[in-house]
């Protein structure tokens, strides 16, 4: 409902504003909904937006962590780019990507424009979804991080 009514507000045309609300709401509804998250950190020199649970479990078990990354440029998520994200999360169901549209790569794709999926091969995931596919990845793995509701 939030993003619905930012999204009025913003032009949906530039990647870089869209970013910037994707990102803004991401820390936003990740501090209200009171997930473990690692924002804005560093591992072995590549910059990750968000670790879900942290990065402690990113170094140790990244089956147990989720990499997100807000795309403010597709042209930014370039093959050296990409590899290096895979080399920190080499599970490509737990490396998510935010962008505005779909757009094609080995990760799960959270857009917000509406794409249609049914002819791809990989997985577009509307960005309303996040938060709740966050919540379900952690109770999947027992992640047993402090909440103070579920």
């Amino acid at each position: 409902m939030i993003f619905d009514r930012c999204k009025k507000l913003v032009n949906l045309e530039n990647e870089e504003y869209i970013g910037s609300l994707c990102e803004a709401l991401m820390h936003f509804m990740l501090t209200t909904c009171t997930l473990p998250s690692g924002r804005k950190v560093s591992i072995d020199n590549v910059d990750l937006d968000i670790v879900i649970p942290n990065l402690h479990t990113l170094r140790n078990y990244p089956e147990k962590a989720i990499v997100i990354q807000i795309v403010k440029d597709s042209k930014s998520i370039k093959e050296d780019r990409q590899n290096n994200m895979t080399k920190i999360q080499p599970n490509a169901n737990n490396l998510w990507i935010v962008t505005r549209e779909p757009l094609i790569g080995n990760y799960v794709n959270y857009t917000v424009e509406s794409g249609n999926n049914k002819n791809t091969t990989y997985l577009v995931r509307n960005f309303r979804d996040i938060i709740v596919d966050i919540d379900t990845f952690l109770e999947q793995r027992k992640d047993k991080s402090f909440r103070f509701f579920h």
